[in-house]
């Protein structure tokens, strides 16, 4: 696979900017389900719009959750969203965003929610070479909004 997708567990992998053109690679590699958490003109040029992204992976047969944030500023009903299609276990993940970082950071708290440690969740996050441990507890508090 030319992808980068770093796994932050046996079922999700985080990337940097995808396109349309990955969606079928994306699909042909076993996953079921793509994650944008990149709001549309976060970048003045090359950042495909979220319409055509989500056509390209209907396309391939791929679900397609638009959960946009910006910075650390996701919200617990995006926490719950992931978390609801994660719990589903109806597949393998992958979530992007411009470097992996928010996807990283959603992925999280979404598993924080569905009741791993935090431990867990750090280790994971560090295999895809994503640091969150100064982002604990904004993770802890999104997975515990997320709960209520």
């Amino acid at each position: 696979m030319s992808l980068s997708l770093l796994p932050v567990d046996d079922n999700v992998s985080v990337s940097g900017q995808l396109t349309p053109a990955d969606m079928k690679e994306i699909a042909g590699a076993g996953f079921t389900a793509v994650v944008n958490n990149r709001p549309d003109g976060e970048a003045l040029y090359g950042q495909p719009r979220t319409a055509d992204l989500r056509a390209a992976a209907e396309a391939a047969g791929l679900q397609f959750l638009d959960l946009p944030f910006s910075g650390p500023r996701a919200t617990p009903d995006q926490v719950r969203a992931l978390a609801d299609l994660l719990a589903g276990g109806d597949g393998r993940v992958v979530a992007f965003c411009k470097s992996g970082m928010r996807s990283a950071l959603l992925w999280g708290a979404a598993s924080l929610a569905n009741g791993r440690s935090l431990e867990e969740v750090l280790q994971g996050a560090r295999k895809a070479g994503q640091e969150l441990s100064g982002a604990a507890d904004l993770m802890t508090g999104l997975a515990q909004a997320a709960r209520s």
